[in-house]
């Protein structure tokens, strides 16, 4: 079966992903000859962080990275105020 060298439609599509309390979103967009990963603070969707990449499953990658790491920050933030109450 010969490979066409047409791309799927998803190929192209801008993906989002918003951390778990909705106060930072990521975003995977194409940008000339590259992929950019933008970690947006909300509710402005000022820029925290960008980052470029050649291939579209490593900027998708990152993205997912910058969105655990986010939500980890989160919760340790949260987990240190319950630990300060029991040793008051």
């Amino acid at each position: 079966m010969a490979v066409s060298g047409k791309r799927r439609f998803d190929d192209d599509k801008t993906v989002r992903y918003l951390t778990l309390e909705n106060d930072f979103e990521v975003e995977v967009a194409r940008t000339l000859n590259k992929w950019c990963v933008t970690v947006y603070q909300l509710p402005d969707r000022q820029i925290l962080a960008q980052d470029f990449f050649p291939e579209r499953w490593k900027a998708l990658a990152r993205a997912q990275d910058f969105t655990r790491l986010l939500n980890q920050r989160n919760k340790k933030e949260g987990e240190d105020d319950d630990s300060d109450d029991d040793i008051r």
